[in-house]
């Protein structure tokens, strides 16, 4: 099969997000077994054209407006030398109508991340409609699809996301005191990890909040290893003026690419992921588990698909309240074995369950029934 994969017009190929990470990691496996063409916007550090391999062709094209990206992408797509068997969509329902009616004897398809770019009106329905399928990455996401649109339910299938669990895997003591240094960690810490973007609904604040509730003996032993990116400067000052008031032990690491990002998980006692809103994976939880740390989570969306209560980490029902939070960090603290029971759970989880060579083999049996 020759595979079309349009990534949305703010997501450059290679890139640190979820979404761009997800798209290279399945055209990747996918390109073992098919021609594979990725289009993606083309940003000033990065050429019009890169062959990843010999079967992977990764397409950068210049359009300054999202609705021009999407004329730009068709124009692309007709222009390709290989006629196309399969076109996917990542995240963009418009987008993915547009290209659908213009190549209207192509099945496309639409791989939805998240609820973010599917608001509930008429204009979102006649677009997801218009999908020959619709993949999710969680059963989560896809009920909260069916619950807000009249879709025929065939018409959507999740596919578990996956993880290198070569490159994210548990570190030794030794390279652990190496990696400490580099990022400038204090040693001998019970170190508690967020990973991901700077925002209020991500519930960073509920965390630090949870930091300062614990008990003062537990709480002189924290330390608090944020690493994500922010548009939001204020915000950002505000996090760390109320860590200052509590007096709760922090580093900002700031955005640590994707390509690095294996080597911090490893040096966390647990993570945290305190979501206030649906999140509909969560791709750092199955990274944090496989590096062989526990994850402390929200009980929302498609995180309590992946996370066991008591088994590879905690779900907190009331993740709305601070204090809820705390008791589970409280249990890892007192009890290294507690920690690292989970710890190897949650590895197991991810070598049973999560690969990206999976998430592949799955897509391509939904698009050989396509066809």
């Amino acid at each position: 099969m020759h595979i079309l994969i349009v990534s949305p017009e703010q997501f450059p190929l290679p890139g640190s997000g979820s979404v761009e990470i997800c798209i290279l990691a399945i055209a990747e496996q996918l390109s073992h077994h098919h021609q594979v063409t990725v289009i993606s916007p083309l940003f000033s550090h990065l050429t019009e054209e890169t062959w990843w391999n010999p079967q992977l062709r990764i397409k950068r094209v210049n359009a300054k407006l999202p609705s021009e990206y999407s004329k730009t992408v068709i124009k692309t797509i007709a222009q390709l030398e290989h006629p196309v068997d399969i076109i996917q969509v990542d995240n963009r329902p418009r987008s993915m109508s547009r290209i659908k009616e213009a190549f209207p004897s192509i099945p496309v398809v639409l791989f939805l991340h998240s609820l973010t770019f599917i608001p509930q009106n008429r204009l979102m329905t006649s677009s997801l409609q218009k999908a020959d399928l619709i993949v999710t990455n969680s059963k989560s996401l896809k009920r909260a699809v069916l619950y807000r649109f009249p879709i025929q339910a065939t018409k959507l299938i999740h596919i578990a996301l996956g993880v290198d669990h070569y490159r994210f895997k548990p570190l030794h003591d030794a390279e652990k005191r190496v990696y400490y240094e580099h990022y400038g960690l204090p040693v001998d810490r019970f170190h508690i990890l967020y990973v991901g973007r700077l925002i209020p609904q991500k519930g960073i604040s509920t965390l630090i909040r949870a930091i300062h509730h614990l008990n003062p003996a537990i709480k002189s032993k924290t330390h608090l290893i944020i690493a994500g990116k922010t548009k939001n400067r204020t915000y950002r000052n505000t996090l760390r003026k109320l860590a200052r008031k509590l007096h709760v032990s922090v580093t900002f690491l700031g955005e640590i690419p994707h390509e690095q990002i294996h080597t911090l998980y490893p040096l966390a006692s647990c993570m945290v992921c305190p979501s206030q809103k649906h999140e509909a994976f969560g791709l750092v939880n199955i990274e944090a588990l496989s590096c062989g740390i526990p994850v402390i989570a929200s009980n929302n969306g498609g995180m309590k698909e992946i996370i066991t209560d008591g088994y590879n980490g905690f779900l907190v029902t009331n993740y709305k309240q601070a204090k809820s939070f705390t008791s589970h960090l409280s249990h890892l603290a007192q009890s290294t074995e507690l920690s690292s029971l989970m710890g190897n759970n949650g590895r197991t989880t991810v070598l049973e369950r999560y690969a990206w060579q999976v998430t592949a083999q799955k897509l391509e049996s939904a698009y050989r029934s396509l066809l």
